[in-house]
Formats: C-alpha cells, structure tokens, sequence
C-alpha cells in the first residue's frame, strides 16, 4: 500500500528518547510531531505513561532475531507482514516486536482488540480470495487492504475532534453502540503499526528529522575544572 502519511517534522533536539517521540506523535506537544490519526485514544497513549514499557519495546525491535512474547507466530507473521504493507519499512523497524512487546504488558482488553482485528483481515483474506493472509500474493495483500482501508467506518465519531477534550472523546466511543466494521478492525491495525514505526528512528528520518535519537543520558563536561565563569566562579 501507499504510505499514509509522510510529513515534515521540526528538528526534536538531541537525544530525543522514544517516549518523548510518542508523545509527541500522539498530541504534538513541543516538537511539530504530529500526524493524522495519531490522537486522542490511540493505543500506544496509556503506554506513552510508562517509559519503562517503551525503553524495553524499543530494546526488542532492535532484535531482528527477536522472538514474540505474546502473540502466537502465525499472528505476529501476519502483523509483520501487515505492518510492511501498511508503512513500507516496517518490518526492517521492528514494529511487530515493539508491538508485541506492549501487548505483553497490556490489558486483556488492548490484547484481545488486536487478536480480533488480525482475525478479521484474515477472514476478508479468505473470503475474498479462498486463502489466509500468509496466502496471498502481496499484489493481493494490496488489493484486500486497499478495499478495506475505503470501506466505511462503523464508528466514524471515534475521530477525536479538536475542540472536545480526551475525557469527552472516550465518552463519546463508549457510548456508541454501532457496530465494529472490518474498516475499524483496520484502522485500529493501522494506528498501531504508523505509532510504531513513527517513532522509530527510521520513521523519524523518514519524516525528515536526521539528529541523534534516543540516547538515554547526556554526557557531563570533559573539562577538567568544569563549567565555570571568566570572573566570580
């Protein structure tokens, strides 16, 4: 698939760590991060809390021998491949792990939405083409996504608004009672994967920001007296 979005970011300063990425994808606080669809409740926001969570996802996608903790192998295939097809790179970023590694630490609920949108695009899969998703040709991962990303949304007022606040965004969505389309199984996918992947170090080049990237301390001065003032130091 094409890729979603591909914007221009300012410059996040130095040794930006990886939750601050998030949060910054999630509400463009501070450093023109912001994109599309990155908002509101978006899965990886609860997450975005706890940098211990995001510092230990980030270890394992550098893995790329790296083995899932919570999901069963043909489902964390299918979400590596999904993810490909989604944001082009992906898989090279490791976003299945990242993934993966926060569902393991997630809620039963967080889990079983994912569980339920892989399980859907598997079944349009094969009610589309006879064959699972591991079956298809990536002409034909294309086609399927492509009719399930236009689709109709069942949920369309789960887009946050501007002007309304997250408490009223989340009350709005518990209060709906339309029900899950295969579109809404993907974007939820979708939200997922382009989290991941944004706040990676390739989507951040990709999105135009080349500096240094999640270091986790700044080194001290190495002058031997210190920092100190010309005169009264």
């Amino acid at each position: 698939m094409a890729k979603t979005h591909t914007l221009p970011v300012a410059s996040p300063g130095p040794g930006i760590g990886r939750r601050q990425v998030v949060r910054g994808l999630l509400t463009g606080a501070g450093a023109g991060l912001a994109i599309p669809g990155l908002a509101g409740a978006h899965p990886l926001a609860e997450h975005a809390h706890h940098p211990e969570r995001i510092e230990t996802a980030q270890e394992k996608a550098k893995d790329p021998a790296g083995a899932p903790e919570f999901l069963e192998p043909y489902s964390f295939a299918m979400l590596d491949t999904l993810g490909e097809r989604i944001v082009p790179g992906a898989g090279a970023a490791g976003c299945a792990l990242f993934i993966d590694s926060l569902l393991a630490v997630g809620t039963r609920d967080e889990r079983q939405r994912v569980l339920s949108a892989l399980g859907a695009i598997d079944g349009a899969a094969r009610d589309r083409f006879g064959v699972p998703w591991s079956g298809l040709t990536e002409p034909q991962q294309d086609e399927l996504l492509t009719a399930v990303s236009t689709a109709k949304p069942g949920r369309e007022d789960r887009a946050w608004r501007r002007a309304s606040s997250v408490a009223d965004h989340l009350a709005r969505a518990q209060a709906e009672t339309a029900p899950i389309t295969l579109r809404d199984q993907f974007d939820h996918l979708k939200a997922w994967v382009m989290g991941a992947f944004y706040s990676s170090e390739a989507g951040l080049r990709e999105l135009g920001y080349d500096g240094p990237a999640f270091a986790d301390s700044f080194p001290g001065c190495s002058h031997p007296d210190g920092h100190r003032g010309e005169a009264g130091a």
